[in-house]
């Protein structure tokens, strides 16, 4: 007897069986690196779907990160990329740059460091300096995504002449291209090889003052990383769910002995959905401590259920074409992605 599993939204909304469609048309060519997220996502954007929730609820934005990741997972990361770098704008109150709101111009939230520094995991790799109305960068990002020329980027630097007292580190914006800034792409991936993501390295780079969005980077990541977290959970629980729908009605295979494997993953499926729902709706009131312990339990999920779904489709779930191998290589990034699985269980053994 085979089971059951339904793929039902997180969150209703009218546009979304558009959406599932053009994420299902291009799926393969995203994989292949022969078409970009942003031509899905700027048809998205017309239809307003890239600033769901800027106030309040996250649920509707985290409803359309869930939805892309069931059929295509690299265009709902690019989604989560760029839509964490419009919270990062929202945080300090500043006016989105012009074209953010449709995808036209891009979001990349090069802000891994920051994470890493203020958990105690991490350096920050750009320093700046102060120069006649603003500041000179130096450094490099060792990772960033959504890199396209002309694209909007929000990185932490550390400020190397601060005066005493002064804040050592803050939160800045640049545009993907500026004179001194150097990308160097990376191709040849196991997955999301679409995403524009690259090494950064910087000299010289000027940030005119404006640019500064925050001197309080402490404040500015307890704002952020609600949304943060929360879409990006989104996405790897939507992966999850894929998985689990594919698997379903193959689980008689070998006289049923994936069965009671493929129960308790759909239990803690339900688990982290509420969770995540519950969370989402009120981001403002959640804890870090169920934030980062929701986003590690999804990506365990997501990886789990991808074996699964591996293990009982079988050997024309590994040709590399299959959507079944597509969910298998998109679910290793989540480990590495930031934050890492080793930066999550460091953090959650130091909470009370």
């Amino acid at each position: 007897m085979t089971s059951t599993f339904t793929l039902e939204p997180l969150y209703p909304y009218s546009q979304r069986d558009n959406l599932l469609a053009l994420a299902r048309e291009h799926a393969a060519a995203v994989d292949a690196g022969e078409r970009s997220p942003f031509e899905t996502l700027r048809e998205l954007g017309q239809e307003g779907l890239l600033t769901l929730g800027r106030t309040g609820s996250v649920l509707p934005q985290a409803a359309v990160a869930f939805d892309l990741a069931t059929e295509d997972t690299a265009t709902a990361f690019s989604l989560w990329a760029h839509r964490a770098t419009i919270a990062f704008f929202d945080a300090v109150g500043r006016q989105l740059p012009e074209g953010m709101e449709t995808g036209e111009t891009t979001g990349s939230t090069a802000m891994a460091a920051a994470f890493k520094h203020a958990s105690g995991v991490g350096e920050l790799g750009v320093q700046a300096k102060h120069t006649d109305g603003g500041l000179l960068l130096n450094g490099s990002i060792s990772w960033a995504s959504n890199l396209y020329p002309g694209g909007v980027m929000i990185l932490p630097v550390a400020v190397e002449d601060a005066a005493p007292g002064e804040p050592v580190s803050y939160i800045v914006t640049l545009r993907v291209g500026v004179e001194g800034l150097d990308v160097k792409y990376q191709k040849g991936l196991l997955a999301l090889d679409a995403t524009e993501s690259g090494f950064i390295r910087l000299t010289e780079v000027f940030v005119p003052e404006s640019d500064i969005l925050s001197r309080d980077v402490p404040g500015f990541l307890a704002t952020i990383t609600a949304p943060f977290l929360l879409i990006q959970s989104s996405f790897c629980l939507g992966l999850a769910a894929a998985a689990l729908a594919a698997t379903a009605p193959h689980t008689s295979v070998s006289r049923g002995i994936f069965t009671q494997e493929f129960d308790q993953f759909k239990a803690e499926y339900q688990r982290l959905r509420t969770e995540l729902t519950d969370l989402a709706q009120e981001p403002a009131a959640t804890s870090r401590r169920r934030l980062l312990q929701l986003r590690l339990d999804v990506s365990h999920l997501a990886i789990s259920a991808t074996h699964l779904e591996m293990a009982v489709i079988g050997g024309r779930g590994y040709k590399t074409t299959s959507a079944t191998a597509r969910r298998y290589r998109e679910a290793t990034f989540l480990p590495v992605q930031s934050p890492t699985e080793g930066h999550l269980r460091y953090e959650l053994s130091q909470i009370d």
